[in-house]
Formats: C-alpha cells, structure tokens, sequence
C-alpha cells in the first residue's frame, strides 16, 4: 500500500515523479468555503502521478470501485490508500508569517512589548545569522519540525544576509516545503547590529534572492522569492521606494511581498512621524508600489477605514497572528470586519513572538481572540465559528499566499498537499462516544491535537514528514 509513498525520497529536490497513481479512500475533509466545511465520512480522492488530484467522490462505496470508474484516468490499477476508522485526509496547512531566524527564541521574551521585544530579542538573534553555518543549523532543524506539524506552506522572513537566507531556501526546496522567502530590509532604528549598509547594496541583495530562488526553482513549485522590508518604520523612504519598484518589476508579473503593518500603536505613532503627509499607514506602502494582490500584510491589528479600503482594493492578504499578538499585548484584529470587507485574511504563528509552530494552536488562537472581542463590545457576531478557523489555516492562508489556484482544500485540477490525521492515538485527543461524527473528529483535532496525530504529510503528492514517516527512518537507522 505504501511502495510509492515510501520509495520517493522526501529529501530530493521538487521528487522524482511516483509511478504509480493512488486512490485514497475514507473520511475526507477540507474548505469549500468560509462557512462550508465539507466532511465526506466515505469518499474516494484520486492522485495522479505529478501530484496533482484529479477527483474527489462522495459517491462510490469502495476504493475499488473508484478504480474501475475512472479507470479511463489511468486509476485502474492505482496504489490503493484506506483510511481507518479514525483517520481523515486534511488539507495541508498554510503558514503566512514565521520568522524563520527566530526559532531559537521561541517562548522567550514575552515579558516585553513589542519595540523592547525587538531590540531584546529579535536584533540580536537575527544579527547572529552573519554566521552561515548557524543558519545551516537551525533552518535544517526547522523546515521538517514545521512540516511534522502539518506546515505544509511557510512564508518565512528570513534576515538581512544573502548567505543565510539562501540556505533556508536550499531547506525548503530539500525537505520538500513549499515556501515564500525574502531577505529582510532593516536600515534604520538599528540595534544590535542588525542593520544594511547602503540602499543601493540593500536592493542588490534583494534582487539577488529573488534570482536565486527562481534558478533553484525555475517554476517556483515549491520555493519562490519575494520582496521584504520588515515594515515602513524600519526602511527610509528611499529604501521603500526601491522595493517598491523592484515589487514591480518594470511592469511585468509582480514579485511576492511580505511587510509587516499595523502591529502595535506605537509603530503606528512612529510611522505618523516617519511619513506625516500619509493619510494612513497601508497608503505608505500603495504608494510606492508595495501593495497588491501579492503582497503579505502581517498583523494589520489597527487600522482605519481608510487602510481596510486599501487592503482591498488592491487584493493584499492579512496574515493574522493571534498568539504573537496577545503574548505581546498588540492588540486584537479585526478579522470578521476585514472578512467581511472581502479581504483575504490567513493565519501566521509569528514564531519566536508567538510562542508556538503549530497552526493548530492559530486556529484555537483566532478563535480565542475572536471570543474576547465579543466580550469587550457585547457583539456576538465576531465570534469565529469552527468552520471559519479551519478556512483561515487552510483555504485563507493559500489566498493570502497566492497559491488559492493549487493548494488549500481538495478540488480536483489542485495539487495534493494533505495531512493523514489519526485521532485514535495515544496524545491528548478523546473521541470516546464521537467515533461516528466527523464533525466532532474534527473539531477535537483542532482543539486538542498535535503532531503527535499527523500519520503523513504530502506536499505535491509526495510523502515528506509525518509521524509514520519518523518511525520507518528510525527503524531504517536501526537496522543500519
């Protein structure tokens, strides 16, 4: 059942093409939209060999009855997957904000606000990476950690050296991650040393990571580039409208962006003072050329009516980051207002100021938060439903990241980026007296799970990490 899976390596660049097609059958799950979570308790999900899924039905009794109705698909003899009672295929989910040089923080610091945060914690760490062989370190250690815990998509910010955020590519693109990765931009409220010299060098470098991930890449299936200032308060308006222009691209497709907006009031007071003549912060950006349907808005917690106009006008993403939020005390977003508005919003862990990898801790986040703004203004409409937090970490998250065209929920044509969750295990999820209702699978998993309950995770059909995947290279290793 497992020979395709288990043979292609998950430590090869974008895998080597299976041989053979694969039909899962069971209990499926995934996004149709914001307030539709689908749970097709006995359905069939079809593979092909490039990865790509090409039906999902609800319809059939048997996986092997889907053989033979789409055997004309060349499934007839396909390697054939049966879920068990108490397992469920998952969409992989979408990380849209962790600073990948942080990771070592992780937990720590919290003590302080966001401004002493950065120059206590964050400056120094990220300065650090001038070292290439800690980058090879830790981005070694954190790619497949993140991928065990289900992340199969991680729009990284790296730091300000080349050297270091090529080898986080060099990871993603080996442990078989999708990613986003840009080099930071920092040239001004400078600590620790973690600063650019010119402007001039400092859209070099970007350029040059862009190039680099597109030669690693070409087709940017699993690794692409992307412009990052760490936010308007830490670039002079020169450097802005340089990344602006190089976001452009001289009037071709637009290159990616992550930025960061919004955060805290204070930033959002210093920004008053850097740009006096800017009618809000998100006009900053869209007026060099920072804000567009590809660009990554991290936190975007206070904002005006006049922000959220922007947002989306131009199609720009939220990455909403609800642990690092409250363990900073930045504030609260205002997630069904931006919803609402039909601005893209996904869910980000913010590591190392939120303190946990996991976006199943998000999800539980978002709906906590979600909760206490409902507490501070009586209006119960703010409340995030389950069907909503499952939508922000997976369907959400692939917009924001602009991959909702290949990732994200289980339609056919997308590709197979997929968890095996099994919460019939020895962790913290009970389903005593629940086996028979999807709905309650999955609402315990979210709550109450971990890694500990993902069998496998896919990534373009591929087997790359998972808790069956870690037992078979122990056992491997033992044998050895």
């Amino acid at each position: 059942m497992d020979r395709c899976l288990l043979l292609c390596s998950p430590h090869v660049a974008l895998f080597p093409h299976c041989w053979n097609t694969t039909v899962y059958y069971g209990r499926i799950v995934h996004s149709k939209s914001l307030s539709q979570l689908e749970i097709l308790p006995k359905a069939a999900l079809g593979v092909d060999t490039d990865g790509t899924i090409r039906f999902l039905d609800g319809e059939v009794d048997s996986a092997e009855a889907a053989q033979k109705k789409y055997s004309a698909q060349g499934f007839e003899n396909a390697t054939v997957v049966v879920l068990g009672k108490l397992q469920f295929l998952f969409p992989g989910l979408i990380d849209c904000h962790f600073h990948a040089p942080q990771w070592p923080n992780n937990a720590l610091g919290m003590e302080w606000p966001l401004r002493e945060w950065v120059v206590h914690m964050t400056d120094p760490i990220e300065a650090s990476y001038a070292d290439t062989a800690k980058a090879e370190r830790v981005y070694s250690a954190l790619v497949p950690k993140l991928l065990e815990n289900g992340t199969t998509t991680a729009a990284y910010n790296s730091t300000i050296h080349v050297p270091a955020t090529k080898v986080l590519m060099d990871a993603c693109l080996r442990h078989g991650q999708r990613a986003l990765v840009g080099k930071l931009c920092i040239n001004h409220r400078v600590t620790a040393g973690n600063g650019e010299g010119s402007v001039e060098e400092g859209l070099k470098h970007s350029r040059e990571v862009v190039e680099y991930a597109r030669r690693i890449d070409p087709e940017g299936k699993l690794v692409r580039g992307c412009v990052q200032p760490r936010g308007a308060t830490y670039v002079v308006p020169e450097y802005l409208k340089g990344l602006g222009e190089l976001s452009q691209n001289k009037g071709g497709d637009v290159i990616p962006v992550q930025l960061h907006m919004s955060e805290a009031l204070p930033d959002v007071e210093y920004m008053k003072k850097m740009y006096p003549d800017a009618p809000c912060y998100a006009s900053v950006y869209d007026a060099v050329g920072l804000m567009h349907s590809q660009t990554v808005v991290a936190h975007a917690i206070h904002l005006t009516p006049l922000d959220m106009s922007i947002l989306q006008r131009r199609g720009a993403g939220v990455a909403h980051n609800p642990t690092s939020n409250t363990c900073l005390t930045d504030g609260e977003c205002m997630v069904r207002e931006l919803l609402e508005r039909g601005i893209k919003v996904g869910l980000g862990t913010d590591c190392s100021a939120g303190y946990s990898p996991s976006i199943l801790e998000g999800m539980r986040q978002a709906s906590n938060v979600s909760r206490h703004r409902v507490m501070h203004t009586g209006d119960d409409k703010l409340k995030l439903a389950l069907e909503e937090v499952v939508w922000l970490g997976t369907m959400g998250g692939a917009g924001v990241v602009g991959l909702e065209r290949k990732v994200g929920n289980f339609e056919p044509g997308k590709e197979f980026d997929a968890l095996v969750v099994d919460v019939g295990l020895d962790d913290n999820v009970n389903v005593e007296g629940w086996e028979e209702d999807g709905r309650a699978l999955v609402a315990k998993w979210v709550f109450l799970g971990d890694d500990r309950s993902i069998r496998k995770v896919f990534v373009r059909g591929r087997l790359v990490a998972g808790k069956d995947l870690k037992e078979q290279s122990y056992l491997a290793a033992q044998k050895n």
